[in-house]
């Protein structure tokens, strides 16, 4: 018993942990209480258009790229549905660069083309960027849901003579609705989260307005927005919570052809979305590099880069072993793994926002290494949380019963038995935080100590510098980590 009460309290105090920086941001505004900082108007509109907006551009792409690889009798289908999930591996705000550069005036087609193609600015430019980096989430769901798909029902449809098209909106879309709406949620948590995209583009949304608060200083007004989106995300999580997309046992679909002519239709609007996701933006960081080349970055920015989200990897990985059994073993252990949640639903600016307010109150660990690693953790605990519960779920407790009734001890069994069944797990959710950690930017701009300088950071400082060629060896030493990150995770069980 004494193991299992270990990996309680460890739960427990994590998950109090998880609790701190919306705590601190209550605090703050009690304390704040009558300064007459309220709701700018302005900025809830912008950051509802851009997430609303956000999320239907997902799905219009989303759905129907599900639809081409799942029921379609495409060639190549795998090949094509492991570079339409590419953009997973690419943080959004590296397409904003690249779009950025690439379209208006003075961009790259600017001066290879006659005509100037427009700006991809302000609220639409981030919609755009933004959908074309977060549609996997709805192909991800939409697909799942079809895998359940009766195919009797097309057939059927078939039979009685209907067409592509109308079995499209009448068969397939009133029984994927759920799954749709399910990846259209994630969509909109991720873009009222994210701050490179709007940044970059120009859109003030809540979380551009934070930064650009804290950087003139403005910690209360700050805060005060913080604690308004860290409201509005919870609204969201909420109904997230809720959604439930019913799981259905696979079904043999009907391979509906195409034709030549469907098929060529088909592999433009697949290459569109590819060309525009992920391989324009690696053309345009080639085009810089070859411009400067290897010139900018130094090697301890890269040791940065890498050196600390590795042992905060580590870190997590400890931390989520314990939560994750018990979790997996234990009512309460459930409840207290929800609290961690919590940590990966607050937007690394508004993590960044609190820890400053803390750092303020106690001078000593304000600015160090300490609450930077302190906002990873509890930002991406959850990843390898999820991971190693997800094994321990699924797999057959006849060897841990097995060793128990032999007399091994609880800590035997766990280390000889459990540890190694888990083991791929832990490495799997290990890199996946690996991953988002070395892509964080906000929380690394707001927290990172004086004179510490990561690959993303330093993208930024070239944004604001205007040396966008400067960017192009961060941008792909992250891209290339990222692609070799994911192929990793699928290296693992379950993943």
């Amino acid at each position: 018993m004494k193991l299992r009460t270990t990996f309680f309290s460890v739960s427990a105090a994590v998950a109090a942990l998880s609790m701190l920086p919306v705590i601190i941001l209550l605090a703050f505004a009690i304390d704040q209480a009558g300064s007459g900082y309220f709701v700018r108007y302005e900025i809830f509109v912008n950051t509802m258009m851009v997430v609303s907006g956000t999320a239907l551009l997902a799905c219009l792409i989303g759905v129907p790229l599900a639809i081409i690889t799942s029921i379609f009798d495409l060639p190549l289908k795998k090949i094509l549905l492991a570079f339409l999930l590419m953009p997973l591996a690419v943080p959004s705000y590296m397409g904003a660069f690249a779009f950025y550069d690439t379209f208006g005036i003075g961009g790259e087609l600017d001066r290879l083309l006659p005509i100037t193609p427009p700006s991809v600015e302000g609220i639409s430019g981030t919609i755009v960027v933004l959908a074309l980096y977060t549609y996997p989430f709805v192909l991800l769901t939409t697909r799942s849901a079809l895998a359940g798909l009766d195919s009797n029902l097309i057939f059927a449809a078939r039979t009685l003579g209907s067409g592509v098209f109308e079995i499209f909106l009448k068969v397939i879309i009133p029984r994927v609705i759920n799954a749709v709406a399910g990846g259209a949620l994630l969509v909109a948590l991720y873009a009222i989260s994210d701050f490179g995209t709007p940044a970059i583009l120009g859109a003030n949304t809540y979380t551009r307005a934070i930064f650009v608060e804290y950087n003139a200083l403005g910690f209360s007004q700050a805060a005060s927005l913080s604690i308004q989106l860290v409201f509005i995300i919870s609204l969201f999580l909420a109904l997230e919570f809720r959604a439930r997309v019913t799981k259905a046992l696979p079904s043999q679909l009907v391979a509906i052809r195409l034709g030549s002519g469907g098929n060529c239709l088909a592999f433009l609007l697949v290459g569109l979305i590819i060309f525009f996701s992920t391989v324009l933006p690696v053309i345009v960081f080639l085009l810089w590099l070859s411009r400067e080349g290897f010139v900018g970055v130094e090697l301890l920015t890269v040791m940065n880069s890498f050196l600390v989200p590795l042992a905060t990897a580590v870190l997590i990985a400890l931390f989520a072993i314990p939560i994750a059994m018990t979790a997996a073993k234990d009512g309460v252990g459930k409840i207290l793994e929800k609290v961690t949640y919590l940590g990966f639903g607050i937007p690394g600016i508004v993590m960044g926002t609190a820890f400053i307010y803390l750092g303020l109150q106690f001078p000593p660990v304000y600015q160090t290494f300490f609450l930077l690693i302190l906002a990873y953790l509890l930002r991406f605990l959850p990843l390898c949380v999820t991971s190693i519960r997800n094994k321990l779920e699924g797999q057959d407790d006849s060897l841990v019963n097995a060793a128990k009734c032999l007399g091994a001890p609880e800590n035997e069994v766990f280390f000889r038995v459990t540890l190694p069944l888990i083991s791929k797990a832990i490495v799997g959710g290990g890199v996946l935080a690996f991953l988002e950690t070395i892509r964080e930017l906000p929380a690394t701009l707001v927290l990172g100590p004086i004179g510490f300088e990561t690959l993303a950071t330093y993208m930024w400082r070239v944004y604001e510098g205007g040396y966008f060629a400067l960017a192009a060896v961060p941008a792909l030493l992250i891209m290339g980590v990222s692609v070799l990150s994911l192929l990793v995770t699928l290296t693992m069980e379950d993943f």
